[in-house]
């Protein structure tokens, strides 16, 4: 699988999950770099879309910029499937998944302001009957920017942002929207952005840098699905921490190998007392779980109330879009 492509494809699928050329033959770009022609980097990224390893070649946008939450749920298991299915079809739901716990539907609501968001919860909390529970990010300590495929390889970035999304209905709102859905992979990708926002090339290109530089994006490039590359044990890792110690610990433990996200949530009592959460990936369950422990021996977390919550379905993955708030 992946460990079996020649060393120029495996930097295409690893190296380009940031840092994606901004011009008007990026694929182009791409092949001068790794030694590969347009047409071999054409055709390895739609056989990988494709396949689903990779999800899109576009944005990541920034939790700072919206109004995100983490959302869990204690349905009935009769009927976990139709709510869950009714939950992913809602635009702001991005992630959606089944986990091991008594609150076992767990999804990540994206809006673009308070009000929308407030609306989308109470809106699932009279179609659902059920009480969904609202955990906001406090503090990022460690935010994703890509799936490394190199155990010793760690990228870290804060979650601030100085920037704020554009005004709906500008140029630039239509633009960052279009961008969500990602390029097509075709040989001027931007282009199909201008026509679509009747902005030339030029000054698309030049909207997106500014979105990266003022934190808006939180990385363009290569999106992966870390599932369709064997990464098939996915752990929500969970502790409540007195106050006075969860920066500490949480910026310990975003530094640690292998940790995609670090975060510290507002708890739900007394539904939720957890406070400090972080995701660990592995092929197999045992794998994680050991390095769940050796995390807890390191950085003295064996004194906290603490979970492990596998996922076990996934029924919605895909990236942000900032859709129309829902109504009964």
């Amino acid at each position: 699988m992946v460990s079996d492509l020649p060393p120029s494809a495996f930097q295409l699928l690893n190296a380009w999950q940031h840092g994606f050329p901004l011009e008007s033959r990026p694929f182009r770009r791409l092949g001068l770099l790794l030694g590969l022609s347009e047409h071999a980097v054409l055709d390895y990224l739609q056989g990988w879309h494709a396949e689903g390893i990779i999800s899109r070649i576009g944005p990541v946008l920034n939790p700072a910029c919206m109004s995100s939450t983490l959302v869990g749920m204690h349905v009935p298991a009769k009927h976990l499937d139709s709510i869950a299915d009714w939950i992913s079809a809602l635009p702001c739901v991005n992630h959606n998944y089944e986990r091991e716990h008594a609150i076992n539907l767990w999804f990540v609501l994206t809006c673009a302001g308070e009000p929308e968001r407030l609306a989308t919860l109470e809106h699932i909390s009279r179609h659902t009957g059920l009480l969904p529970l609202s955990l906001p990010m406090v503090r990022a300590y460690h935010i994703d920017l890509g799936f490394s495929l190199a155990d010793h390889v760690k990228v870290s970035c804060p979650g601030t942002s100085s920037g704020s999304l554009p005004a709906p209905d500008s140029p630039e709102r239509k633009l960052l929207e279009c961008s969500l859905a990602g390029l097509e992979i075709q040989a001027e990708p931007f282009r199909t952005w201008a026509e679509q926002v009747q902005m030339d090339e030029k000054q698309v290109l030049q909207h997106i840098q500014h979105f990266l530089d003022q934190g808006i994006f939180k990385r363009f490039g290569v999106v992966l699905r870390h599932r369709a590359l064997g990464y098939k044990a996915n752990a929500m890792c969970v502790w409540t921490v007195p106050d006075k110690n969860i920066d500490s610990l949480g910026e310990q433990l975003a530094k640690q190998p292998g940790i995609t996200l670090c975060y510290q949530r507002k708890p739900y009592p007394p539904h939720w007392q957890h406070n400090l959460f972080c995701m660990i990936h592995g092929k197999d369950r045992g794998h994680v779980l050991e390095h769940h422990a050796a995390l807890n021996t390191l950085l003295g977390l064996t004194q906290f109330e603490q979970e492990v919550l596998f996922s076990t379905r996934c029924f919605k993955q895909r990236g942000a879009l900032l859709g129309p708030v829902p109504h009964d």
